[in-house]
């Protein structure tokens, strides 16, 4: 996908300033550090065109927990029941499915108010049918970078505050820079004009816990090796801490990682990858593999070529078998289990 052309970027809010007087900011369920920093922004960007608007922002289930010490250093309250049929405008930030809004998903859709997706994940149909402005770079690593390019196009002023966030984000979802590409660089080479890096990095660092450290050990123990040609899969069960026990499996020097666990009737799992496997396999698993599945598992999925999530409401063996299948299919070849 193309860079967003600047005559789009220039659209945003798609309303007219005069006319905007409330308007709402929506985060994924959980909403992490590149989601809550890009609604962090987006806020501050209204707020200057508009001083007189009023902007609630929400996100379902709250903030995770690295996202409320984020939250206490570029402070904007969550509103947990946002008024959507009120509202002349909703900007939603990192949000590829209506599903990852949970019930107000359902709301967005008979609401009349101006919508406006920002994100860099591939979208679904729910949200392309009802999008009046879709401002989607799916080669960015992080939602920031589009948010920095909307405040660039519009010569919007960025202050310390939201130059800082807006680092901040970027550096949690492209991996610290392992995922960047030159045209991040760049961006964090602007921002660090005014904020700093070593500040948002601090923040960003945090030590792991014993429950999480303990999930990650367990996963080693109950760990499942496959070979796809010279292409190495681990798969494991753990009940939580999926994401950080997929990462860890990647550490040990696996190419794919699939950690998932049954929470009461759903199973949740996290999918990692190297950028080597992606660049020399074009897998992609928030599209191929996360989403595929759970379309089939009548459950959620999606993510980025290298870092993808989903539920099943399905079994955990069932999940896994249909996994393997979906992978060997769309590598072109047999996935053996290690013995």
């Amino acid at each position: 996908m193309k860079m967003i052309p600047l005559t789009k970027l220039r659209k945003f809010p798609l309303i007219e300033t005069k006319k905007l007087r409330y308007a709402i900011v929506l985060c994924h369920r959980n909403a992490d550090v590149d989601a809550y920093c890009s609604a962090y922004a987006v806020t501050s960007f209204l707020k200057q065109i508009n001083p007189r608007v009023s902007v609630s922002v929400a996100s379902p289930k709250g903030l995770s927990k690295l996202t409320r010490r984020v939250q206490d250093k570029f402070r904007v309250d969550l509103t947990e029941s946002p008024n959507i049929s009120e509202a002349d405008l909703i900007v939603v930030v990192d949000t590829g499915d209506l599903s990852l809004l949970e019930g107000w998903g359902d709301e967005l859709k008979s609401s009349k108010s101006t919508k406006v997706f920002i994100d860099h994940h591939p979208l679904t149909k729910s949200i392309k049918s009802i999008a009046d402005l879709l401002l989607i770079d799916e080669k960015a690593s992080s939602c920031n970078e589009i948010v920095y390019e909307i405040f660039k196009a519009k010569k919007v002023k960025l202050t310390r505050e939201v130059a800082q966030a807006l680092l901040t984000g970027i550096l949690f979802d492209s991996q610290h820079l392992t995922i960047a590409d030159c045209r991040t660089i760049k961006i964090v080479a602007e921002l660090c004009k005014s904020a700093s890096l070593t500040f948002s990095k601090e923040l960003l660092e945090t030590p792991r816990s014993v429950p999480e450290i303990i999930a990650r050990v367990k996963a080693v123990k109950r760990l499942t090796a496959y070979r796809a040609k010279d292409w190495i899969i681990a798969i494991t069960n753990v009940s939580s801490f999926q994401a950080s026990v997929a990462n860890s499996i990647l550490d040990l020097g696996a190419d794919v990682a699939f950690a998932l666990g049954g929470r009461g009737d759903e199973v949740r799992g996290s999918l990692r990858s190297t950028q080597s496997f992606y660049s020399n396999t074009n897998v992609h698993l928030g599209i191929d593999i996360a989403q595929k599945l759970a379309s089939i598992l009548k459950g959620k999925g999606g993510g980025h070529p290298t870092a993808a999530s989903l539920t099943s409401s399905c079994t955990i063996d069932e999940t896994i078998s249909l996994f393997l299948s979906t992978l060997s299919d769309r590598l072109g070849f047999e996935i053996e289990k290690i013995q």
